[in-house]
């Protein structure tokens, strides 16, 4: 029995005979929270979410108007999908955090001006040297790498086979990495 779940019986069990009420809902369930928090702890891996998991399955029999058959296979069966669903929505949860923290310009306000500097200054180099390129080639690369198109649509685009845009995007490749290499070494 966990700490939690002692600090509970004995809060309840500390009332004085008089205060105590016979309620037939806690005497029907209490033999079984245990065996439903270890369930609820094992699937979600916290003691706080494993008792909000009981709780709602708890709630659940609550509202319903007859009791089941096999009230401890209901009981289980119930906190197995409450805790389960407390999973799926922390995870949405998580995902939808992170896409908005993502999204958010804050992240960038602790850029380095030094290495803003040194992306603008690398991009016109590397703008320079695609200018340098000759049209076809430029092209061919172009669709590829920044507009991201398949070969197929390459050859479709500019109306060529899809032999020549590889061969084309090759000679591109190779004489981009020449011109770069040229400008970087000079600097």
């Amino acid at each position: 029995m966990q700490a939690t779940e002692r600090t509970i019986r004995a809060n309840v069990d500390a009332r004085p005979r008089s205060q105590r009420v016979s309620d037939p809902f806690s005497e029907t369930v209490s033999p079984h929270v245990g065996r439903l928090l270890m369930a609820a702890r094992g699937i979600l891996g916290s003691e706080d979410l494993a008792w909000d998991a009981v709780q709602e399955t708890l709630l659940c029999l609550w509202r319903e108007k007859t009791p089941p058959l096999n009230l401890s296979a209901w009981l289980a069966r119930t906190v197995f999908h409450r805790s389960l669903h407390c999973l799926r929505t922390r995870s949405r949860r998580r995902k939808h955090e992170e896409r908005a923290a993502a999204s958010r310009l804050e992240q960038d306000w602790g850029a380095d001006p030094s290495e803003v500097l040194e992306n603008r200054e690398f991009r016109s180099t590397v703008e320079r040297a695609l200018a340098k390129l000759p049209d076809e080639q430029r092209k061919v690369f172009v669709l590829r790498e920044l507009e991201q198109l398949d070969y197929e649509a390459i050859a479709k685009v500019l109306q060529v086979p899809v032999g020549t845009v590889r061969s084309r995007l090759n000679r591109s490749r190779l004489a981009l990495r020449e011109l770069l290499g040229q400008a970087l070494s000079e600097n």
